[in-house]
């Protein structure tokens, strides 16, 4: 029989196990139920009226075990419905921060835009001054016409310049 062919017929060591197959050992431990007469609430020598109340609660491995109702924690209240309305994109209290911001954002540019003619004042007042003082002493000459007087005054200097520092100046008006 060559190695690269499967055996004709099973090896008994190598059955699959049936679905019943349980280990050894058990992975959760074992609690068996007790008796009545090993209850904590059957103490010999109580009657029965005097006895406290025994409620079966489940333990950590899922087994009923008897506890005294007065020990036994108290029962599972349902939880309060959700609300799920739709919630708004961003919080109210946010957004008028926020309209808060470009309010005043949009203020201090609208302030800058009217005060911003005054910085240049400065400069162009001055030049707007100097043109309004000229166009007012013009207007009163230029109204006179022909009838205005006008004087001319005409000075003649001459100055003779000649070698070793000997000059002549005349004035003539």
């Amino acid at each position: 029989m060559s190695s690269d062919r499967a055996p004709e017929h099973q090896r008994p060591d190598a059955t699959v196990q049936p679905s019943t197959y349980r280990p050894a050992y058990e992975a959760t431990p074992h609690y068996r139920m007790p008796l009545a007469y090993e209850t904590p609430a059957a103490v010999p020598g109580t009657p029965y009226g005097e006895r406290p109340a025994v409620v079966w609660v489940p333990d950590a491995y899922g087994q009923m075990v008897p506890m005294p109702k007065h020990l036994a924690p108290a029962p599972m209240e349902p939880t309060q419905p959700r609300d799920l309305t739709p919630q708004p994109l961003l919080d109210p209290r946010a957004q008028v921060l926020a309209a808060g911001g470009v309010f005043a954002a949009g203020t201090g540019w609208g302030i800058g835009q009217m005060l911003a003619p005054i910085a240049g004042l400065g400069a162009g007042g001055l030049m707007w001054l100097a043109i309004a003082i000229v166009g007012f002493k013009l207007v009163p000459a230029a109204s006179r016409g022909a009838a205005s007087i006008t004087h001319h005054h005409t000075t003649n200097v001459t100055n003779n310049n000649r070698g070793f520092g000997r000059s002549r100046s005349t004035i003539k008006h």
